[in-house]
């Protein structure tokens, strides 16, 4: 399936008191937000179905993830994990430009908005701006062309 985002946006500017509201062209969107995508966080389809089987609510987190092609895991803040209390499957050690710790792993299903998912181990960690990073771990499964001048990227899944 080929998906295509383009940026784009508006933003409110003040001057010489007066406020106005201009357009942000989507390539300005794409190089100061990076890329990003909806997605859907969820337990994986076999705790969904004991769930269900015990009359219980599946809870799922709707957010934005930024497309991190420099990570080799995908990640989703601790709050994201507490709120939907995720199955805890261990600890990663993790590498960042400041420190390496371990961190919890969890289980998860990330749910794209063209509605396919991929079930893997996420892990828990703060991630400035976002509360969902998607790493190489999802992105090995997919075409993925940035577009800087167009300020679009395409993901073929």
């Amino acid at each position: 399936m080929i998906n295509t985002y383009r940026y784009g946006g508006q933003s409110k500017v003040s001057k010489e008191g007066q406020e106005r509201i201009i357009n942000i062209p989507p390539s300005i969107i794409l190089t100061k937000m990076g890329a990003f995508i909806d997605v859907t966080i969820t337990h994986p389809k076999s705790v969904q179905e004991k769930l269900r089987e015990n009359n219980e609510n599946i809870p799922a987190y709707k957010t934005k993830a930024l497309i991190d092609t420099g990570a080799s895991s995908s990640v989703i803040s601790p709050a994201v994990a507490e709120q939907l209390n995720l199955v805890h499957t261990g600890y990663q050690k993790v590498t960042s430009v400041h420190n390496e710790q371990d961190r919890p792993v969890f289980f998860g299903f990330i749910i794209f908005p063209w509605g396919t998912g991929k079930e893997i181990p996420i892990i828990s960690c703060e991630i400035k701006g976002f509360p969902c990073l998607i790493g190489r771990d999802i992105l090995q499964h997919w075409h993925l062309t940035y577009n800087g001048p167009d300020g679009s990227i395409v993901i073929c899944d």
